[in-house]
């Protein structure tokens, strides 16, 4: 079994899941505590940067801008805008994650709901 420590594990994490043959909830219920864990990871390390970029691109950025308004070209100002997509990109990153292991989580709910329901 693949350890969080494993590049495989983290570039496919569904890799540890598909190669047990286990029950479907089972299955879901593994599903979801990886994309769980990997929404968590990713938005503890967002977190943990935002601050470093916030520092690095918020304050300078439009100092430098306020600074040399008079001496920039029209590139100059794409430029420095270019910069505030920076966070916008990890932002992205962790919201996909999140929303996946929200998913996750509701189909082990819905299949645990249909599991319980049906008759034995």
């Amino acid at each position: 079994m693949r350890t969080n420590t494993d590049p495989l594990f983290r570039a496919n994490p569904l890799h540890m899941i598909k190669s047990e043959p286990v029950d479907d909830v089972e299955r879901l219920q593994r599903q979801a505590a990886v994309l769980e864990t990997t929404a968590e990871a990713l938005t503890r390390a967002y977190n943990r940067t935002t601050w470093i970029r916030f520092l690095l691109v918020f304050i300078p950025v439009p100092f430098v801008v306020l600074l040399l308004r008079l001496y920039l070209d029209a590139w100059g100002y794409y430029v420095a805008g270019a910069l505030f997509s920076l966070d916008s990109a990890a932002s992205a990153k962790c919201d996909v994650a999140t929303r996946a292991a929200e998913r996750a989580r509701k189909a082990l709910e819905e299949a645990r709901t249909a599991r319980d329901a049906a008759p034995r």
